[in-house]
């Protein structure tokens, strides 16, 4: 199926250069349309539970500065780097590292984060349009009232969660118990300097 989207993509592609067919692709066949070809090209999946289904694990952090204004950010790709850095560093500091986190999404709605020894189920609801999750808490009594809205990019082998920075930060302090860390602190007045920015994980499915 790949295979044939991709044919129609350089085929669309082609066809668009030529003066006969002067229409733009967008004109010719939507937005919606080119989007699936181009997603579809990419290797990228809908945001749906038959796509997200699974055990997913933490293999780095991924980190986002969205926004309009990324050339307000002085030197943001630097910037970046510095955050990444730093919350490396933090994330190794409070056990947060490939095996020791996870993610277990079920084709019912519920899910679980998975930190050493500790389990917190959830529910989830997906919006396919949006490309994002909602993760709630609620089934877990420390944690009830806790929802989290990520931003998602999912493949068959791999899915990324972007979060608000301040929201993700505040959410690692509580289950690996470094509320009030220091470095916290200093992660926590660094993320401020920007604006849009997003901080998650990136994760690979695990074979089962």
């Amino acid at each position: 199926m790949k295979f044939f989207y991709l044919v129609l993509a350089v085929f669309l592609f082609s066809l668009c250069g030529t003066r006969a067919y002067g229409q733009s692709l967008e004109n010719l066949f939507g937005k919606d349309n080119l989007k699936k070809v181009a997603d579809a090209v990419a290797g990228q999946l809908d945001i749906a539970p038959k796509n997200i289904s699974g055990q997913w694990e933490y293999s780095g952090m991924a980190v986002s500065l969205g926004g309009d204004n990324k050339l307000a950010n002085a030197a943001s790709d630097l910037a970046l780097g510095s955050i990444e850095e730093k919350l490396g560093e933090y994330l190794a500091k409070a056990g947060i590292a490939e095996g020791s986190f996870s993610y277990t999404f079920n084709d019912d709605g519920s899910f679980a984060t998975n930190y050493k020894k500790l389990k917190l189920p959830g529910k989830y609801t997906f919006s396919t349009e949006d490309k994002s999750l909602e993760l709630d808490y609620g089934m877990n009594e420390k944690f009830r009232g806790v929802a989290m809205h990520a931003q998602v990019s999912v493949t068959a082998s791999g899915m990324e969660l972007l979060f608000s920075a301040d929201k993700i930060l505040d959410f690692i302090g509580k289950i690996t118990s470094s509320v009030g860390d220091s470095k916290l602190g200093e992660l926590d007045n660094l993320i401020k300097k920007y604006d849009s920015l997003k901080v998650g994980f990136k994760l690979v499915r695990s074979a089962e």
